[in-house]
């Protein structure tokens, strides 16, 4: 997850390059390049999607465990306060 930035980036720079080294016109390679970008950044809106759901996921996990962990300790408390 650490390497998916950078990843991004170079997958980026390197369609770009490709993309202004190819032998088309100047038009075609605008039309192509601004097709590329929309459907870089498309997927990489999709990415930050999924990641954004998956903290949203382990921090709703988080809070349920320490809930019940917090409600465990409680019990106890109780238990151990009528004895």
């Amino acid at each position: 997850m650490k390497a998916l930035p950078g990843i991004l980036v170079g997958l980026a720079v390197g369609a770009i390059v490709g993309i202004l080294l190819a032998p088309e016109s100047g038009q075609k390679t605008r039309k192509r390049i601004s097709s590329e970008s929309d459907s870089f950044f498309k997927d990489l809106q999709d990415q930050l999607q999924s990641g954004l759901e998956s903290i949203k996921s382990q921090y709703n996990e988080y809070v349920d465990s320490a809930t019940e962990k917090t409600q465990d300790v409680v019990n106890q408390a109780k238990r151990k306060a009528r004895q």
